[in-house]
């Protein structure tokens, strides 16, 4: 026989409302709390029997509740927080929908006792099933208010019987309490046990955040934290995180029970799952097996991005662009802990039960060592570092002044090249050199089409004062590198090991630095370095000279050199051309950038040297059509410290090492010899002359944070193979 459908009494709905919203004491006190908090209470003190059973009396100093309002504060769905529906999208506070002191009232015996600033005496008023009992009586009180719960649960048995021990209740009280209290550094919390003379916690409101993690999870705990602050950009904010900020435990801290996170959104007390994973999946990189961190978050998003009214204990909440905020702040935990992972602290036991017992092995006559340096440490195999950054490597011992690369089919003109460097008592002499260049490659396709030969490569040393550069314009440049630095990753170039290619068209290369293999792209550290070498040696460098053999005159002219570029016209060469001539005293004073007209007209003008900012590194000449062109074309030439700036930074681009295009299986032979020859010589000269310099020279900018990935390091991979 099947039932008849009817409503339920309301009695009962109420009641099972309440279940869900109140699940066990420490729910009660959870909302009772947060109430206290949006009071403006600066002071909330707990009184427990028997778990929150018998008794959970709350008493703050917040603004209290007006006499006329509590006929209705027990009823469902009453509050002063909310008015329509849209005012959830703004809620700023944690109580909003008039449901938890009503649910309390529906399965315990509740008393009020309040009192506002503009009230002679305080009201008290007792409360059963959502409903007033009787009138408020005027009693004697402070401001605030005064919130007694008794005998919770007395009207349904099934959930009485399955709460825990009052012992174990009374713990999860003091952990919730705990917990609002690190992240409401202004507001004082104090809780007791009915009948104890001495309170379980006390914490002032006064004390910063790491003296109450201090009080509430231990000294262990408070000296092992790390501060994390996300810096909001543009991009931050269009993901609604309008602030981010906690504490984490570093690499030192030992704990192997675990300590569940506390995650706050909005003020609210949260448990975020795909938070707390990402943050422990980046601890056990780092972290013994075993050993649990404890992390505390807080963080302010926009409330319109939040919904807070999915879960009937507001345990849950979730919020617009929830995976790019967790990835945003894990990558700012993964950074940290990165930085510090270079050193830590680990405790240790003696391997011998009883010193006295080790017996020293020599003569009495010996000096003795202490016990200590006897005993032999366990290497670490996954903690060695099997490279010396500071060791020569054999193949530098090893290189040939030589290299025979292959002839192009390509017709090629010919440029000699001498290279003049200042020095006041030295004279160097190599062999002479001999370059080959298609000045007809396109500088906008950076492959490199032509062959090189090097034959002659000789150097003359002149005689030359190094020039005080006193020019305000280049010491703002200079701070300005200095501010722009970034120390961890400074150091890391600082002591790295160069490891070779990886991609020859994209520009990558691979690097060590201690236990971290990392990809970096050598492009863009290259522009960088080499910025900075023409900034500490500006109106300082020496000189490329250059000479077309099909020429009896001197240099390039400029005009066959632009025309090379097919896309502009001859009125725009005449433009660039006039440009570069105006300023050709001022280039070749500090950048030794000559340029020579003989009065012949614009169309004559030829390049005669350009500036040689590193020995033994040439750069590719098939830029030099693109590098007059952007000379003339984006620098501006009217401001002095912006005018310097563009020129060294068209100079560090034109010394990039050029891209190297990939050869296929079907392409000519003599592809293949030229590619093989021009990927022996980028090798050579990254490996002898880049990457060295690069260690003693670069200030690395945060602005290459992009261009450097960890690929690898050598914990991770032995808890992945156990062995490397």
């Amino acid at each position: 026989m099947s039932g008849r459908i009817k409503p339920l009494d309301v009695s009962v709905v109420n009641k099972i409302a309440a279940g869900e919203i109140v699940i066990a004491p420490v729910n009660a006190l959870k909302e009772m709390m947060e109430n206290s908090i949006d009071a403006k209470a600066t002071m909330v003190d707990i009184l427990v029997k028997d778990g929150g059973i018998k008794l959970l009396q709350i008493t703050d100093n917040g603004c209290g509740i007006d006499k006329d309002d509590l006929p209705i504060l027990c009823e469902r769905f009453t509050t002063s927080k909310l008015e329509v529906f849209e005012d959830l999208s703004k809620i700023e506070t944690f109580g909003f929908r008039g449901e938890a002191l009503a649910s309390i009232s529906h399965i315990a015996r509740v008393t009020v006792t309040t009192k506002t600033e503009k009230d002679q005496c305080a009201w008290k008023a007792s409360f059963s099933e959502g409903k007033i009992l009787g009138q408020p009586k005027p009693v004697a009180g402070k401001t605030g208010t005064i919130i007694t719960v008794e005998d919770l649960f007395y009207n349904i048995p099934s959930r009485l019987k399955a709460l825990r021990s009052p012992g174990e209740e009374f713990n999860k009280i003091l952990d919730v309490i705990g917990r609002y209290s690190i992240n409401n550094n202004n507001v004082g919390f104090s809780c007791k046990k009915f009948g104890d003379s001495k309170v379980a916690l006390m914490i002032k409101a006064d004390l910063s955040t790491k003296d109450r993690v201090r009080i509430v999870f231990g000294a262990n705990v408070s000296t092992n934290l790390m501060e994390l602050n996300i810096d909001i950009t543009d991009d931050v904010q269009r993901n609604g995180l309008l602030s981010a900020s906690g504490f984490v435990t570093n690499l030192d801290f030992t704990n192997k029970k675990p300590i569940p996170p506390a995650f706050f959104i909005n003020g609210r007390l949260v448990s975020c799952d795909p938070m707390r994973r990402s943050f422990y999946q980046i601890y056990s990189n780092f972290l013994p097996k075993g050993n649990k961190p404890f992390i505390y978050f807080s963080l302010t998003i926009k409330p319109q991005n939040v919904d807070v009214n999915i879960h009937p204990t507001k345990r849950e909440v979730r919020f617009l662009n929830e995976e790019e905020i967790i990835d945003r702040l894990a990558i700012l935990l993964q950074d940290k802990l990165a930085s510090i992972d270079t050193s830590r602290t680990f405790k240790t036991a003696s391997s011998v039960s009883n010193p006295y017992q080790v017996q020293l092995i020599g003569s009495s006559n010996e000096s003795q060592d202490s016990p200590s340096t006897n005993l032999k440490m366990k290497r670490q195999e996954n903690k060695l570092v099997r490279i010396d950054s500071s060791q020569v490597k054999i193949t530098n011992y090893l290189r040939s002044t030589k290299f025979e690369f292959g002839a192009s089919k390509n017709k090629t003109k010919k440029m000699n090249i001498e290279k003049i460097a200042d020095d006041n008592d030295t004279t160097l002499q190599n062999d002479g050199m001999e370059i080959e260049n298609d000045i007809e490659a396109s500088y906008g396709d950076e492959t490199s089409t032509q062959h090189t030969t090097l034959r002659n490569n000789t150097y003359y040393i002149v005689p030359k004062q190094r020039v005080q550069v006193n020019l305000t314009s280049i010491k703002k440049l200079k701070q300005a590198v200095d501010e722009q630095s970034h120390s961890e990753l400074t150091n890391i170039f600082a002591n790295l090991t160069y490891v070779g290619i990886v991609d020859e068209t994209r520009r990558l290369a691979s690097i060590q630095c201690d236990l971290k293999l990392f990809l970096v792209d050598y492009g863009s550290i290259c522009n960088e370095l080499f910025y900075q070498i023409g900034l500490s040696d500006f109106s300082n460098f020496g000189k490329i000279m250059l000479f077309d053999e099909d020429e009896t005159e001197a240099g390039f002219n400029i005009t066959k050199i632009l025309e090379n570029i097919d896309t502009l016209r001859i009125e725009t060469i005449q433009e660039i051309i006039e440009k570069l001539t105006s300023m050709k005293e001022m280039m070749n004073e500090y950048f030794s950038i000559e340029i020579e007209t003989n009065d012949g007209g614009w169309n004559k003008a030829r390049i005669k040297s350009i500036p040689l900012l590193l020995k033994d590194y040439n750069p590719p000449l098939s830029k030099l059509p693109f590098f007059l062109y952007r000379l003339g074309t984006q620098v501006n030439w009217e401001d002095e410290m912006e005018c310097l700036d563009g020129i060294l930074r068209q100079l560090a681009l034109f010394y990039i090492p050029p891209i190297i295009e990939k050869i296929h299986e079907n392409d000519p032979e003599h592809l293949s010899s030229t590619y093989a020859a021009e990927m022996n010589e980028l090798t050579d000269t990254m490996d002898h002359v880049v990457f060295p310099v690069i260690k003693r020279r670069l200030l690395a900018p945060k602005i290459l944070l992009k261009d450097v990935v960890e690929v690898a390091n050598l914990p991770g991979l032995y808890k992945v193979f156990e062995r490397c």
